[in-house]
């Protein structure tokens, strides 16, 4: 068993009339890119497995990164069984507790073996596969049992599989705003294709966008910073599409936006002009961040120059990583400030604590675009000052009351 992606973009070699009937056909099947198909070894898709396939379009999970990992996590599922001789639809519980144990103590595998958050991925993509094949009747029971569980923060209870690892929090990976500017920005600057990356570069870590999210740009979408109706403004609202096709607004410093369109304008036409001459002159990329080609930059293609500058400079930086930077600093931030104000209100003591710690949490949840805030709370581990800044602030509540007797 095989796994395949469909991808509008492979067409392109094909000639024009045999392309169009291609799309032709993918249009009135209503196949999106990136849907998963598993084919047998006579080439046709497996008719079970197709139906899950088409499970995961459902639009609760509309993002097609999540159609990949959850589909490619399954096969690797069906290849462990494969070995085994053991059929998907007759797995035990003991089977799923045969597969943790090779894929947490990396026996029998040639990668790394996995931790408790990786782990939790893939039993997610399981619990869908035998979800769905109790649904359509494939299986008469799933091959695990449900528990209630708690959500730390919010005190909601939920059913979830009883196969999970406890997932320990990962170091994120962060680097100061001075050793960005001052190592890391410099020695990008000195590479191939320098406009582009420095422009992605700056964008990732002064906004904080997912790699996907800016990758995800098209052209249209970028607003000229210098027009009139930005006048006195440091930054201007632009709107991305996070994780599960949500949309947010997030602020883009006018430096940046002036950085991209030049870009845009400079080398990008360099990329288009190879594009067209492939696809025709007729055709342009609409997509922001090119590759050489003139196709969507990809985000490996993103890793791979970031791990080459990081071996450049000793400073280990990932496109996350910016993401995680954004946040740090941006937290501390906004704390630093909320501390500063605290003199200047004239509020209740919890009330005031509250707006210490809560607003910009949730400011912050909502630049990232994370669903939950408890995901956000991880950035206050990597303060190093918000200790002292919550003490001094609690002190000065202290001498409000004091000013009141």
């Amino acid at each position: 068993m095989e796994l395949f992606f469909f991808d509008r973009e492979v067409l392109a070699v094909l000639p024009k009339g045999e392309r169009s009937q291609y799309l032709s056909m993918a249009n009135a099947a209503l196949i999106p890119d990136g849907r998963p198909f598993f084919l047998g070894a006579d080439g046709l898709p497996d008719r079970e497995l197709d139906g899950f396939c088409e499970y995961l379009l459902d639009p609760k999970r509309g993002s097609p990164n999540t159609w990949k990992t959850y589909a490619i996590q399954v096969h690797v599922f069906l290849r462990f069984l494969e070995v085994q001789k053991k059929h998907w639809k007759h797995v035990t519980r003991e089977d799923l507790k045969a597969y943790y144990k090779v894929r947490a103590t990396g026996e029998f595998q040639v990668g790394a073996p996995i931790k408790g958050q990786s782990w939790n991925v893939v039993k997610s993509a399981l619990v869908h596969l035998y979800e769905y094949a109790l649904d359509a009747g494939l299986i008469t029971a799933v091959p695990f049992k449900y528990r209630r569980s708690k959500a730390m923060f919010s005190g909601k209870t939920d059913s979830t599989a009883d196969f999970g690892a406890k997932a320990k929090p990962e170091p994120i990976n962060f680097i100061g705003i001075q050793s960005y500017k001052g190592l890391w920005r410099p020695a990008l600057a000195l590479c191939r294709n320098a406009q582009r990356n420095l422009a992605l570069s700056d964008l990732l870590i002064t906004v904080g966008l997912r790699i996907s999210e800016a990758l995800g740009l098209d052209v249209h979408q970028i607003p000229d910073p210098d027009n009139l109706a930005y006048a006195g403004r440091k930054s201007v609202s632009l709107r991305v599409v996070g994780k599960g096709k949500k949309p947010r607004m997030v602020l883009v410093p006018k430096r940046i936006l002036r950085a991209i369109r030049f870009y845009i304008e400079e080398d990008r036409e360099v990329s288009v002009a190879a594009y067209r001459r492939v696809h025709g002159k007729a055709k342009s990329p609409t997509g922001v961040f090119l590759s050489q080609r003139g196709t969507r930059l990809s985000a490996r293609s993103v890793q791979d120059f970031f791990e080459v500058i990081s071996a450049q400079v000793g400073i280990h930086l990932t496109p996350h990583g910016c993401r995680h930077t954004f946040a740090v600093h941006q937290l501390g931030a906004m704390i630093k400030r909320m501390a500063l104000n605290l003199r200047t209100m004239r509020q209740g003591g919890a009330d005031a604590y509250r707006q210490i710690m809560n607003d910009p949490l949730r400011q912050l949840q909502l630049l990232l675009g994370h669903s939950q805030i408890a995901t956000t709370y991880i950035y206050l581990d990597f303060l190093e000052e918000s200790e002292a800044l919550v003490d001094a602030s609690l002190d000065d509540w202290s001498d409000w009351e004091k000013a009141r007797d």
